[in-house]
């Protein structure tokens, strides 16, 4: 598959501490051999329907991945820390680059 990042997800990425980055990154590559695994689901919340892959490594990665898929492109919307990932802001956010 293909892999497209919306301007606002790279945006997303580089208020990220950079080692933070790195794993974010690389766990985003890899959706392009096989984007519905074991740590992806479909969220459907206030009007938003995008997949979530949820990347828990240690203490400081526990973060979310919003995508969409296009066809064979997998569409990278956002990336937001758990704790930040389900506010209406952050949903409104995610909305906007769809």
């Amino acid at each position: 598959m293909k892999l497209e990042i919306r301007e606002g997800a790279v945006e997303d990425l580089k208020q990220l501490d950079k080692t933070i980055q790195k794993q974010v990154r690389d766990e985003i590559r890899e959706l392009k051999h096989g984007p519905l695994g074991e740590n992806t689901s479909l969220l459907s919340k206030q009007g938003l329907e995008v997949f979530r892959l949820k990347l828990k490594n240690n203490d400081e990665l526990d973060h979310r991945v919003f995508f969409n898929l296009d066809g064979d492109t997998v569409v990278i919307l956002g990336v937001e820390h758990r704790d930040n990932a389900y506010t209406q802001e952050s949903i409104e956010k995610i909305k906007s680059r769809n």
